[in-house]
């Protein structure tokens, strides 16, 4: 069987050939979780990430044991947040999202607020008539979008 460090080094190399835009840490997880830790800021969704990881794993059955969904960890830039707030607040104007100077969600004053009500977004539903606060709305929408799309399109 594959030893971590082999495993997170191909795996690696699979997502930057697949991603290519995309920066990317591969890495184990703290001792004695058994697991690659994989991060990565805006780019794909965590969904096609997984899904991507599926399809490795038929391929590197031997690296497989040490990848999985549970390692996988999507983070997002204040252009990444922009994106997000943009699109809420086309959709629900009157939602009070707080912003950082560059634009971003300023998390601190977002978990303070809460929105209630369902979130609907680009045709898209997120939520239900429920109490959030506003970074987890932010998260939820912003969750769904895939950046490396929206990069290909401006090219």
């Amino acid at each position: 069987m594959m030893e971590i460090p082999e495993a997170a080094k191909l795996w690696k190399r699979a997502l930057q050939a697949e991603w290519p835009g995309v920066r990317w840490s591969v890495r184990s997880a703290p001792r004695g979780w058994f697991t690659v830790i994989t991060a990565w800021e805006d780019g794909p969704t965590a969904e096609a990430v997984s899904v991507f990881c599926q399809a490795w794993k038929t391929v590197y059955p031997d690296a497989a044991t040490w990848v999985s969904d549970s390692g996988l960890r999507r983070g997002y830039s204040p252009a990444g947040y922009a994106t997000a707030i943009e699109a809420i607040t086309c959709d629900i104007p009157d939602m009070p999202i707080p912003r950082t100077p560059d634009g971003g969600l300023d998390i601190r004053a977002a978990h303070a607020q809460t929105w209630r009500g369902p979130v609907k977004v680009a045709g898209q539903f997120y939520g239900h008539d429920h109490v959030y606060d506003l970074v987890a709305v932010v998260e939820m929408v912003a969750g769904d979008h895939d950046y490396t799309k929206a990069e290909q399109a401006a090219n």
